[in-house]
């Protein structure tokens, strides 16, 4: 069976040694993302209820692939983290970096001029879904994968609709700097076959 990998345990249990160079595909202390990504039509989002979840804000600066990401748990456990994209590798990778952050290193860094988009979280089935604040509602699936060929093999959750994963308009960064609104229409039809297919990938 495919090695799937718990939201972001890749990039968030510690810091590699340094791999590749600075301009080639792996960056020096990248980490590859890999990753497939699904809308969840509303009428399916019935199954989060009283599902635990964690708040995420992110900010996208302004010119840059940079994130600033607060996330706040049940417990009261906030984490602070900083990420820098270098673009995708191939249809579903990108070689990234996170930084671990102070809180006073996270405000000094809010400052920055930027879009922001909020989501809550919820672990489910293996991956997560993401449901973005705003109205229409949009929902998204993710699953991280150990390589491109397990991300291949996998066939996705029954709640899901259309593949999103070669889908800029569906990035964070494109939610956070268009709205919500300009998002639903997709969105809001009702679920379809979910696709396995990644041929084309």
């Amino acid at each position: 069976m495919p090695e799937m990998l718990g939201q972001e345990s890749l990039r968030e249990s510690h810091i590699m040694p340094p791999t590749g160079n600075a301009a080639g595909d792996h960056p020096k202390y990248s980490l590859p993302e890999i990753e497939r990504r699904w809308l969840v039509a509303p009428n399916e989002l019935s199954m989060l209820e009283g599902q635990p979840y964690r708040e995420i804000e992110d900010l996208y600066v302004d010119g840059t692939q940079l994130r600033l990401r607060k996330i706040s748990s049940a417990n009261g456990e906030v984490v602070f983290k900083f990420c820098k994209k270098y673009g995708k590798r191939s249809p579903l990778s990108q070689p990234i970096t996170n930084l671990y952050l102070s809180k006073e290193e996270y405000h000094t860094l809010a400052q920055l001029s930027g879009k922001v988009a909020r989501k809550r979280r919820y672990s489910i089935a293996g991956g997560s879904v993401d449901v973005y604040e705003g109205t229409p509602v949009i929902a998204v699936f993710e699953i991280e994968f150990a390589s491109e060929q397990d991300a291949k093999r996998y066939q996705p959750p029954s709640f899901v609709s259309d593949e999103i994963t070669r889908d800029e308009s569906y990035s964070g960064a494109a939610i956070a700097g268009r709205g919500a609104e300009q998002f639903g229409a997709a969105n809001l039809k009702g679920s379809t076959s979910p696709s396995g297919d990644c041929q084309s990938l």
